[in-house]
Order: C-alpha cells, then sequence, then structure tokens
C-alpha cells in the first residue's frame, strides 16, 4: 500500500450546526482576529449549539468513521475492492467518507475551540462553562485524530514519520499538509486529553463527554503507546470510580443503548440512521465464528473444539456471537441485538458504542498482563468478570503468552462491530510479537497492509473535490 508524506488536508465545511437548533452556519465563521459579536458566538446559547453540532456529528458520521476499522479486518465483505485481501482500493467511497468526516468533526470542533480561546465575550456563559465546553471539544478533537491515526497512519510505531495531518484550527481553502509523525500524533492527542481531564466537566447527561471519559480514552491511547503502567492505573480509576455500572447481563447494553450505564460515549440516537445495516450478512464471520467456538464448552478459549452449534442461533457458541451478527434469515425474535436490525428505529437501543466500560476492563487487563511476568493476577480477574457476564465459565492461562491471547480473543467477541476493534488489537499484537497475523489472514504478507490509504479525493474548501497529489 503506497505511503504518502503529503495530502491535501480535508476540510469539513460544515453547512449546519445542528438539526434542531440552527445558528449559522460554520463557514461563516471569521478567523480569529476578526470575530465580533454579529458573528455566530453572540450568547451561551448559540455557543452550546455549536458544542451540540459537533456531538451531532458523530452521530451523523459515525457509519462511515465505522468503516476504516471494518474492511481491514476480514470481518465483512464490502466487495471487491480489496477490503477482504488488505489491499483496499484508494478510490473507495467508504474510504473517502471515512476520513472525510473525522476531518470534519474536526473542523466544527476547531471552530468552537478558537472561539472560546479568544478574547470575544459571550454574554450569558459564565467562565466556568466556558472551559468546560473548551474541554467537551477538545476531547472530541483528540478521539478524532486518533481514529485518523489508528486507520491512516503507522499508529504502532511511534518512530515512524507516517502519522496523520494534524488540525489544530480551523481551515478555509485548500491547503497542501504535510503528514506529523506517529509522534507528534500522539503527543497532540495526549495534550487534549490531558486539558479535558483537568477541565472537562465530571458529571453529563446521556451521549455528553466527561472528565471521565476523558481518562478512559486515554488509558485506550496508552495502551497503544505502550505505557503499561500508566494505562493500567487510568484504567483501574475509571473502573473504581463508581461513574459507570458493568452490567450483570451483556444484553442488557444494547437494550438499553447510550442510556446504559456501562456507555461511557455513544451518541444519542434520535432518528433513523444506516448504521443497523452494516451487521445484515447472510455469512457469519469466519473469524468470530472461530473466537466464539473457543472455550465456549471447555472453557478454554486456547482451543478450538469445533462446535456444532447452530449458527441461526448462536446456542453452542459464546453467546455474543449471536449479537455481534445478524441474517436475513435469523427467526423472529434471535437476529442481531447489538445493532437494531430495523433502519426505522429511532431511540436508545439504536445505539453505536464508541466506549464502554468493558473495553476499559479488558484494557486494564491487557496492561496489567504486559507490566510483568507470567500470570498476572488481577489481569485475569477482570478477564474473567467480563467472561462472567457473558455466562462463560472462567480461564485459567498457565502463561503470560496463554493469557495475552485469551485477552485478545475477549475483545474480539466482547468489541466486534464496534469501530474495528478486534483488527487493531491484531495489528498491534502482530507488531508486538505475540501473533503472526499473516496466520490469521494469509493475505497479509507485508506491514504496508496494516493501515489504509489516504484516499485519493478530498474535500476542498469550498466543498469541491481535488486530486490528492501523492507525493
Amino acid at each position: 500500500m503506497k505511503k504518502i508524506k503529503y495530502i491535501i488536508t480535508i476540510l469539513g465545511m460544515v453547512a449546519f450546526i445542528s438539526s434542531c437548533d440552527l445558528t449559522g452556519s460554520v463557514e461563516e465563521i471569521k478567523p480569529l482576529y476578526k470575530l465580533t459579536q454579529e458573528n455566530l458566538f453572540t450568547d451561551a446559547k448559540k455557543t452550546e449549539s455549536v458544542l451540540n453540532g459537533v456531538y451531532a456529528a458523530w452521530r451523523k458520521d459515525l457509519l462511515f468513521i465505522s468503516y476504516m476499522g471494518m474492511p481491514l479486518s476480514g470481518n465483512y465483505s464490502f466487495g471487491d475492492e480489496g477490503y477482504l485481501t488488505n489491499n483496499v482500493n484508494i478510490d473507495h467511497h467508504y474510504l473517502h467518507y471515512g476520513y472525510k468526516d473525522c476531518y470534519g468533526l474536526i473542523q466544527r470542533a476547531n471552530y468552537l475551540i478558537i472561539a472560546l480561546q479568544s478574547d470575544l465575550g459571550i454574554p450569558g456563559l459564565s467562565v466556568a462553562r466556558r472551559i468546560e465546553i473548551e474541554a467537551e471539544a477538545r476531547l472530541q478533537r483528540a478521539m478524532a485524530h486518533f481514529f485518523l491515526l489508528r486507520a491512516f497512519g503507522q499508529f504502532y510505531d511511534t518512530g515512524s514519520d507516517y502519522g496523520i495531518v494534524i488540525r489544530s484550527a480551523p481551515v478555509s481553502g485548500n491547503e497542501d499538509m504535510p503528514r506529523s509523525n506517529v509522534q507528534q500524533a500522539y503527543d497532540f492527542i495526549l495534550s487534549d486529553l490531558d486539558y479535558a481531564i483537568a477541565k472537562a466537566p465530571a458529571i453529563a447527561g446521556y451521549g455528553r463527554l466527561t472528565k471521565h471519559a476523558a481518562k478512559a480514552f486515554k488509558a485506550k491511547v496508552l495502551l497503544y503507546i505502550k505505557d503499561w503502567s500508566e494505562a493500567a492505573s487510568l484504567a483501574l480509576e475509571v473502573i473504581n470510580s463508581g461513574i459507570y455500572e458493568l452490567k450483570s447481563d451483556f444484553r442488557d447494553i444494547y437494550a438499553e443503548g447510550y442510556k446504559s450505564e456501562e456507555v461511557i460515549f455513544a451518541p444519542i440516537s434520535v432518528y433513523p440512521n444506516l448504521e443497523a445495516s452494516v451487521w445484515v450478512v447472510d455469512t457469519p464471520e469466519p473469524l468470530l465464528k472461530s473466537a466464539a467456538d473457543k472455550g465456549y464448552d471447555d472453557g478454554d478459549p486456547l482451543t478450538d473444539i469445533d462446535s456444532d452449534g447452530d449458527l441461526l442461533t448462536g446456542n453452542g457458541y459464546d453467546p455474543r456471537f449471536a449479537y455481534a451478527h445478524a441474517t436475513s434469515t435469523l427467526p423472529s425474535g434471535v437476529y442481531n441485538n447489538k445493532y437494531t436490525f430495523s433502519l426505522n428505529t429511532p431511540g436508545q437501543q439504536n445505539s453505536p458504542f464508541i466506549l464502554r466500560l468493558s473495553e476499559i476492563y479488558l484494557i486494564y487487563a491487557e496492561a496489567r498482563a504486559r507490566s510483568g511476568s507470567g500470570v498476572d493476577s488481577d489481569a485475569l480477574t477482570k478477564l474473567n468478570t467480563i467472561r462472567q457476564r457473558a455466562g462463560l465459565s472462567d480461564v485459567s492461562p498457565a502463561t503470560e503468552a496463554e493469557l495475552l491471547e485469551a485477552i485478545r480473543l475477549e475483545k474480539n467477541l466482547e468489541l466486534f462491530a464496534e469501530l474495528g476493534e478486534p483488527w487493531f488489537d491484531m495489528v498491534r499484537y502482530h507488531i508486538l510479537g505475540d501473533i503472526n497475523i499473516s496466520n490469521i489472514k494469509s493475505t497479509i504478507t507485508n506491514n504496508s497492509q496494516l493501515i489504509l490509504p489516504i484516499p485519493t479525493l478530498a474535500l476542498s474548501g469550498n466543498g469541491g473535490l481535488v486530486q490528492n497529489p501523492g507525493y
């Protein structure tokens, strides 16, 4: 896959802020030195509306953001553009939209951040709330940059030159922007996360971010940069905070959606979207099937027992298997409940998840497992807690390597179809020497297949399409 050192950055000009509280076009916001009371930020309500627009972007654009992780995993086929063989067509529209949408969200956040950092007076907005809004926007900017880095940069190598374009301010017009290196990208992401940890609200309503969410997301980022000790420490802090609650039955998560006590961040579902259609497939995904087969009967996730269970109902497999895929022929009442089957179902049950507490348990388990030697008892306890709530027996790995593999398989089942997490774990484990990814996917023959190519087409400042120069 060709590596591109310079790219035309996505400008993501936004035609509206939110569907219910329109206050003006983001495109019309003037540069910082020209901000006046006549512009968008004329009072507290309108400023909050701009923040709502950043949150709304997750819901609007998450379908395409999701594709950035899913195609390379081999979990589903999206046609003949190379998704199953990890040779993705650079012109594929899902690639283009996923890239564009992340930068569009960043553009929204940057307009808000730059206004709040100015000396612009905003009537009715307290100093404390002004700081909180900036923190929420910066946390979302950090998350979007991270998802871009995972998909399009060599996120697994902090010494690599192939990071992403960092957008720290709103952009207008066409600009030929260089990539950062990977370390610079992580530094920028962590800076925003640290600000959010210090300044974001301690509590918030459904679909909103807090300083605890920032800690959880930072634990995830630290796992990627191999800071095992700090990742484990932050993850444990989130687990013990009492802010989030691990559901006793995993099925309740999907029934409650964004209102679940386990959810750290999920966009509010107030209208139908296309998210559900992604997971409607007629053939159960083989990697997930294999993971669901391992350990169901004998409790050993390292032994494939070739279950004779029912693929349609999931009987005979890890019970999460049937919740992570759907078929058009499933009997009524049996089909997928992770994302609702209907495209016309608004409300909490039609919720895409970005971060849940169960992932933090498994982040803690992996970080602890890598921090010492042998089988870490705390890591094993957290792993088995997640298995128990899925109705499975405990595992008892004999070595650190077996423990790490058990954690990887558990994340596959727990987080399948949630922003492609199993794929990125496969890449990390491969780079760390825990697995040979070619043994799992024989079509992967070199590391250039581990990231997506920068899409050929990018949005220019006026909304038109410009060609990526590719140099």
